[in-house]
């Protein structure tokens, strides 16, 4: 089973790959499936593993963004940070690999602001931010739940226009400056008004 389940995983790495490069090239659209099978996909593997859905790729290709990071996270010892180190630390090593491959990750990000996709978005946005905490050894149960999963879905997004539209060089300034305002914001309320006002507002209908 464990060979079974390494060849399986080997194969959806091997698609990935040639999907961020199509991607990269060509965006996002269901033209993808004939693309990777013109470069050597089979398509018995498409079925078996994404139901030959070009959205069930996209998912995929998210989930492995999460993956990705846990495994990066295991890497160093994360719980000696304070946990605004943890929240920074996590969030920069995630940035290193959105730059990575970032022409990807940007096509990614922009066609998941289409409307049919905002399903998608939320959960994946939901996910992202709950992963970070999560690694950062988040155990609140409370409302503090819900109101540091907002906060930081803020944070994340607001990094993520700067890194495809400006450059990664200032990712880090800009992630910097929005933790030591909300840092600065005790009450719930308060932290709620810092929600409202810094996420984009195209962006206002995904949390709610």
């Amino acid at each position: 089973m464990k060979k079974q389940n390494n060849s399986n995983n080997k194969i959806k790495s091997i698609i990935l790959q040639k999907l961020k490069k199509i991607v990269s090239d060509e965006g996002w659209s269901e033209k993808v499936l004939k693309q990777l099978l013109q470069n050597g996909v089979e398509k018995s593997d498409l079925v078996t593993f994404f139901q030959y859905d070009y959205k069930e790729l996209l998912k995929y290709s998210l989930e492995e963004l999460n993956n990705s990071l846990e495994k990066e996270i295991n890497k160093i010892n994360i719980i000696n940070y304070s946990l605004n180190k943890r929240i920074k630390k996590i969030l920069m090593l995630r940035f290193n690999i959105l730059n990575n491959d970032k022409e990807f990750y940007k096509k990614t990000f922009y066609h998941l602001l289409i409307p049919s996709n905002n399903k998608i978005m939320k959960s994946s946005l939901y996910k992202s931010v709950d992963t970070m905490w999560y690694l950062a050894g988040d155990n609140s149960t409370d409302f503090n739940f819900y109101t540091k999963r907002l906060i930081l879905a803020v944070i994340y997004v607001n990094a993520l226009f700067v890194l495809f539209n400006k450059n990664f060089d200032e990712v880090e300034s800009n992630i910097d400056r929005n933790l030591k305002k909300i840092s600065k914001i005790p009450k719930i309320k308060d932290r709620i008004s810092f929600i409202k006002d810094n996420i984009p507002v195209f962006f206002k209908s995904f949390i709610n």
